[in-house]
């Protein structure tokens, strides 16, 4: 007999209540969310932003720690500035959470007696 926790030990298994039942996902041909939308309907649309300028192959600067006046607007075609910089900062406040929360059950598992 192994030793060591599953997954299946720490969280109990969902009750079949409707074993005939089949969900679908639609796909993004069928019935797209708004964001896929959006995507598909910008295909073809030249909105660049200075991100997106040919670089020679190197990473640029364009300007993260400079003060606001001197960074290229739009960073990210038609986005503003001030969109981005708030998207960034929600992708890295949820990251920062997952994060902890993947430690957290590291050190739990960690810790279990085998």
């Amino acid at each position: 007999m192994s030793g060591g926790v599953v997954y299946r030990d720490l969280i109990a298994a969902p009750e079949v209540t409707e074993p005939d039942r089949r969900e679908q996902s639609n796909s993004i041909r069928d019935v797209p969310t708004t964001s896929h939308a959006l995507a598909v309907q910008s295909k073809g649309v030249e909105a660049h932003g200075a991100a997106h300028e040919d670089h020679d192959g190197e990473v640029k600067d364009l300007g993260w720690h400079k003060p606001e006046e001197q960074i290229p607007s739009p960073l990210v075609g038609r986005l503003p500035n001030d969109d981005l910089w708030l998207l960034l900062r929600r992708f890295n406040k949820v990251s920062t959470y997952v994060l902890r929360k993947i430690s957290i059950l590291i050190i739990y598992l960690a810790n279990v007696p085998c």
